[in-house]
């Protein structure tokens, strides 16, 4: 099981509205301190002015007591560009987990998105989440959770399809729940399968306009402390708050160093 504990601290991108923390989160392990993994990207090209790029994913978690832990996920994207530099795409995620069963767990949490591709410039939340292991195995979990949190979105035009003649900004402040599932399958002692699904949705809005994600995970296992990922997600806002295109699709992968 150790293996799975490590794989599942795994980077997943989240270049929209949500975080896929069902596929970051890993079951506490009470016998490290610490545990996580650091992933960073780098890209150097020489066009008419010299181009760098630096994203680094990272994921780790402390542990404070025997059923507490702390748990940071994080993306930061940096391009320089001759003289300019700027910082794209990423997020910030801090959860204070405790563990009251074995397979039940409830968390706090906090976490920052910014978007500048999408049109997102900030987005906030806070809230109360939970965990729920419906089955758990040597093999397969089945994972389930409910919460309500607060947010507030910043939002520019700069992802609407062009043409169009929207300025300035929009705002938006709201009290959500979110559902949420997902299977974990450990399908030999190198591979490891993930989905998850989400489901948002207004306190004071229609159920029938939810804003939903699905993300789809396949990890490798090279070495003790080295893997290759690919991972496959998709969001779907059914009242987004400017209009871009409501669907959201994004293939990644790449390799991580665990520690």
């Amino acid at each position: 099981m150790r293996f799975l504990y490590l794989f599942l601290l795994m980077p997943i991108m989240a270049e929209a509205q949500m975080i896929f923390t069902e596929s970051l989160a890993t079951p506490i392990d009470t016998t490290r301190v610490i545990q996580g993994i650091i992933a960073p990207e780098f890209n150097f090209k020489t066009e008419r002015e010299d181009f760098f790029l630096l994203k680094n994913n990272a994921n780790i978690t402390f542990l404070l007591k025997k059923k507490h832990a702390l748990t940071f996920f994080n993306q930061v994207e940096m391009i320089r560009s001759g003289e300019n530099t700027s910082v794209n795409n990423g997020f910030l995620h801090g959860e204070y987990r405790y563990m009251i069963h074995r397979e039940i767990e409830i968390y706090p949490f906090a976490e920052s998105v910014w978007t500048p591709s999408r049109g997102l410039e900030l987005k906030l939340a806070a809230g109360l989440q939970s965990r729920f292991h419906l089955v758990h195995t040597e093999h397969f979990i089945w994972l389930m959770g409910l919460g309500f949190f607060g947010e507030y979105e910043q939002w520019n035009y700069n992802g609407v399809p062009l043409p169009h003649t929207f300025e300035g900004n929009k705002y938006q402040r709201s009290v959500k729940s979110q559902l949420h599932t997902g299977f974990k399958f450990q399908l030999t002692e190198k591979w490891l399968f993930i989905a998850s699904a989400y489901m948002h949705n207004r306190l004071d809005s229609n159920i029938v306009n939810p804003r939903w994600a699905l993300a789809l995970d396949l990890r490798h296992k090279v070495t003790e402390h080295f893997g290759v990922w690919f991972s496959y997600q998709y969001l779907y806002h059914t009242k987004p708050i400017v209009p871009i295109r409501k669907g959201y699709t994004v293939f990644t992968g790449g390799v991580f160093v665990s520690f």
